[in-house]
């Protein structure tokens, strides 16, 4: 039976911010759009039908869900066994736990609009300077002939032309294209992130919790400075930090400089800071434990749910937290 429903955070992620840490427990879900919350439980959360399907001749739809599926079946002890022992694997697990890395990174649906949008660009850029001067026009039509295309000559040049430059119209790309993206930007970014210096940042269930989102891996400096054009955190760049929360209690923390292999985490200070590398990194959905959780304000305070909701209506757009 095909699968349907792809999920871009995996529900044995997902269950580690549940109250019993099961796929069948409860977490609470905040929609940054609405300002509702609700709780549910990880299977109904954290995917989208069809997201990774190709359509490849005498290739079931849902290969490429399969192979995510087969990485995740591999991984999900090893995480669990990093949030017991608070200690990064080695080896063969090692390697596992950074593949993982890289496909939560690179799958969600907001990174596909990230590799959309300029290819958007490009082809619409192609196609003006394709219809800049009919004497180009034509010619690029005399080398498809050439090359057994179809041309419809229905279509007046001015009329194409006044279409193209107009731009009322939207380009999209087929679902083999972009998973084409996400296994190339997958392998690219292995090397940088096995190279890292990983830290397990604890949190004691006094303090709070850590939370989820829909698109979980984040990227930060770690220095403030003025960088020049070199004004986002990228993968292969020292003085940046990635971070992942693997569940409530648990953080992994990526550098290339020196790091310890474990801190605890102490402050809700800390924790709020923390929180918001996967807050202003989410796309909507925010994922939490409980139906409160503790996020960094803009004026230097610790704020919660409450508090999210008020910035969210009072803006009337998507808290950015800066």
């Amino acid at each position: 039976m095909t699968k349907k429903k792809h999920h871009f955070v995996p529900e044995f992620h997902l269950a580690l911010f549940t109250k019993d840490g099961k796929k069948d427990s409860i977490l609470w879900v905040f929609d940054q759009k609405s300002g509702k919350q609700w709780d549910a439980i990880p299977g109904s959360v954290g995917f989208k039908k069809h997201l990774y399907s190709v359509d490849i001749p005498d290739i079931k739809p849902d290969v490429i869900e399969g192979v995510f599926a087969y990485i995740e079946d591999n991984v999900a002890p090893i995480i669990r066994e990093i949030c017991n022992s608070q200690k990064i694997p080695m080896g063969k697990e090692y390697n596992w736990l950074i593949n993982y890395i890289a496909l939560l990174a690179e799958r969600t649906p907001v990174k596909r609009e990230v590799f959309s949008k300029p290819m958007q660009d490009i082809v619409k850029i192609m196609a003006k300077m394709t219809l800049e001067i009919p004497e180009r026009f034509e010619s690029i039509k005399q080398r498809m002939r050439a090359d057994g295309i179809d041309v419809n000559d229905n279509v007046s040049y001015e009329d194409l032309r006044k279409f193209v430059f107009e731009g009322k119209y939207k380009i999209s790309f087929d679902n083999n294209t972009h998973i084409s993206n996400l296994l190339t930007a997958v392998d690219a970014i292995i090397p940088f992130l096995y190279d890292r210096n990983w830290t397990v940042a604890y949190l004691p269930p006094e303090v709070g919790d850590f939370v989820c989102s829909d698109n979980p891996v984040s990227f930060h400096w770690t220095t403030q400075k003025e960088r020049g054009i070199y004004s986002s955190p990228g993968h292969g760049l020292m003085e940046t930090e990635v971070s992942i929360p693997l569940s409530s209690r648990i953080m992994l923390l990526g550098c290339f400089e020196e790091v310890p292999h474990k801190i605890t985490i102490m402050s809700k200070r800390s924790l709020a800071i923390l929180n918001n590398y996967t807050v202003m990194h989410s796309d909507r959905f925010i994922y939490s434990r409980e139906n409160d959780f503790l996020w960094y304000k803009r004026d230097n305070s610790v704020g919660n749910v409450a508090d999210f909701k008020r910035l969210i209506q009072g803006e009337g757009e998507k808290a950015i937290l800066e």
